[in-house]
């Protein structure tokens, strides 16, 4: 496996960069703090970022043909991790911030099923499109996040199992050079079909539409992260935790 381009670390509230600019050629740098630019700059291999928010880092490389290769650094803030038996199979994460700050909290946000006290799965924009990931690692990511759990011990665990069967599928299908669900938002797709489309959301529904025949209610043609949310007023559902700046601007 080749080097990375840009590796980080962090210490305390800062975040320590390098670049190996010998071997590409770099024409500048843009650094962001959050969704803000912090600026733009002449190549540098090492350099370092208060950051004592623990906002993720992004850094973009643009090189000389134009084209772009970007890396997120999660902050260096300490974040509080609900212990191991905070999370149960089939809880739901979703949170009103995205990866990198872009678009702003919000608007978009993301989701996941939790599969056990540490692992989730999510479908993500890039390959593989649906994976098993930490908890650790979506919190970190996506801070400003709700944790609903499914008042229903046994309709949790069936929409776990289903879980559990679609990656099986998909890693399945990806390692015969089958076709797999792509990541799609297209309003041609119905919401119940698990084949020509998936995206962080909809896979949440799936779990629970196909596990344990359960109905997840949805108001417009796309289940977002926002639909999610509202599962805060379902009596089937409670919610464990709510970062307090979580909210969403739009109904989607």
């Amino acid at each position: 496996m080749a080097n990375p381009i840009i590796t980080g670390t962090t210490t305390g509230d800062t975040v320590s960069v390098h670049i190996d600019l010998f071997r590409y050629p770099v024409r500048y740098i843009k650094v962001y703090l959050g969704g803000d630019l912090v600026g733009t700059f002449h190549p540098i291999s090492d350099f370092h970022l208060r950051n004592p928010e623990g906002k993720p880092v992004k850094v973009a490389l643009i090189f000389a043909d134009g084209d772009k290769h970007e890396t997120v650094i999660i902050g260096g803030k300490s974040r509080r991790t609900p212990t191991r038996q905070d999370f149960l199979p089939g809880d739901i994460l979703v949170a009103c911030d995205n990866f990198g700050d872009f678009p702003p909290p919000g608007y978009m946000g993301h989701s996941a099923l939790v599969l056990d006290q540490r692992n989730i799965i999510e479908a993500t924009t890039s390959m593989p499109q649906i994976r098993q990931a930490t908890i650790r690692e979506f919190i970190d990511i996506h801070p400003n996040y709700m944790h609903l759990r499914c008042r229903d011990y046994n309709v949790a665990n069936q929409a776990t199992e289903f879980a559990y069967e679609y990656l099986h599928m998909y890693n399945s299908s990806l390692k015969k050079g089958e076709d797999v669900p792509p990541f799609s938002l297209s309003p041609l797709v119905p919401l119940n079909d698990p084949y020509n489309s998936i995206y962080c959301s909809k896979l949440v529904w799936l779990c629970y539409y196909y596990g344990a025949g359960v109905d997840l209610n949805n108001d417009f043609f796309l289940y977002s992260p926002e639909d999610l949310s509202t599962l805060e007023n379902d009596d089937r559902f409670e919610v464990i935790y709510k970062h307090p700046e979580f909210d969403f601007k739009l109904n989607t």
